[in-house]
């Protein structure tokens, strides 16, 4: 092994300073091993305290320069890593200094030395990933206009910092002659397809939030109306569901395998204004007109309700008993879906009631023919077919 040899050829010089410390306190050669071990080990954490304040310090006004945070995120990134790396291989070099020590356990001071770095390396990668994906979020992401990215990459750097955990586990049981990994590789492919035979709602549902994420249908905070169920504001995009919460503050939480299949109704898309319906009916014997514009000017006065392009009054029916009047609201929210209608409906019953527009109700008129009236000693006039009998 390479770093092996390396610090094997280190200790022929550390041979001589240790025959130094013999000489100087006149200790015997166990306890100079001791005492050299120890100031090997403080050397090291002196060291990499001060790489830390390298990194932490000075590191960053030289990169303060430059127009991206990559350099950043990476200097944060090597910062644990290499601190621990120098600590462990002083620890290392300590441990071959005290050869009753060493001489002994040399196979397994080896091995787990082999197996830190392995582990420092991991480490060291998923901060470097870490990092990558970071800058990505904060100086590429901001630049698209897909919001993709912002909700995938924290599922890529759990995905990420998970397989580099496992595998790095695996290869250092390897080392460790604990386990075989080729034999373990091939089980676990033949576990793997029972496990997805037996979770198949499970990885449905997993695929159906990769597919929510990378079509963006809605994202948090959006008033959806998904097929088969109430509306509601998402609160929570996951692996396996997506959570509503409804007008009436309750939770629905739908499988997103059936959202991935179902019509998504997305009222916060492209923005947040709605249009609300105002249906009135007026007699007619009403202004229609004078009515169209009391309408109108309500409207209008109302919070919410957008100046442009304005709320119009349309008839869309003459009724049988009554002229029907349809006026379009343009709002700046679907928010205001409760409130903004119940201000105009009370509005218009009071100003129709002053201006003395009627809002009719339905009359039944009943036509009696043949009918004998009682004789009064006066003529009998016909009964008008517009008589009405309530």
């Amino acid at each position: 092994m390479s770093g092996n040899s390396s610090a094997l050829s280190s200790i022929s010089y550390i041979t001589g300073i240790e025959q130094q410390i013999m000489l100087a306190t006149g200790l015997g050669k166990f306890a100079s091993d001791i005492l050299l071990a120890v100031i090997l080990l403080l050397a090291s954490v002196v060291l990499a305290k001060a790489v830390k304040y390298f990194i932490t310090v000075v590191a960053p006004h030289l990169v303060s320069r430059t127009q991206t945070s990559l350099d950043d995120e990476l200097l944060n990134a090597v910062n644990g890593p290499l601190q621990i790396f120098i600590v462990v291989m002083g620890l290392y070099i300590a441990i071959l200094t005290i050869e009753s020590l060493s001489g002994s356990f040399n196979f397994w001071i080896n091995r787990l030395l082999l197996v830190a770095v392995i582990f420092i390396a991991a480490y060291l990668l998923a901060n470097i990933v870490n990092a990558l994906l970071n800058w990505y979020r904060n100086d590429i992401a901001p630049k698209t206009e897909s919001d993709l990215d912002d909700s995938f990459i924290p599922f890529l750097q759990k995905v990420a910092w998970a397989v580099i955990v496992v595998l790095s586990l695996l290869v250092s049981l390897e080392q460790l002659q604990i386990i075989e990994i080729t034999p373990l590789i091939t089980g676990l492919g033949i576990v793997g397809i029972a496990v997805a035979l037996a979770a198949k709602e499970l990885l449905s549902n997993f695929f159906g939030s990769v597919a929510i994420l990378s079509d963006r249908p809605y994202k948090v905070g959006d008033r959806v109306s998904i097929q088969g169920t109430d509306s509601g504001d998402v609160v929570e995009i996951g692996l396996r569901s997506t959570r509503l919460k409804t007008l009436d503050n309750r939770y629905i939480i739908v499988p997103n395998t059936k959202i991935a299949s179902s019509r998504i109704l997305n009222y916060s898309m492209p923005n947040t204004e709605v249009i609300f319906d105002i249906k009135v009916d007026v007699s007619y014997n009403s202004d229609v007109n004078k009515a169209a514009r009391i309408m109108r000017e309500i409207a209008l006065a109302t919070d919410g309700v957008l100046a442009e392009p304005g709320p119009t009054v349309h008839v869309t029916a003459l009724g049988d008993y009554s002229v029907k009047l349809l006026m379009l609201v343009p709002v700046k929210s679907y928010t205001l879906s409760w409130v903004i209608p119940d201000k105009i409906y009370r509005q218009i019953l009071k100003q129709f009631e002053a201006e003395g527009i009627e809002i009719p109700y339905p009359i039944q008129n009943v036509l009696i023919k043949g009918a004998r009236q009682p004789d009064t000693g006066m003529q009998q006039q016909p009964i008008s077919p517009f008589q009405m009998i309530r």
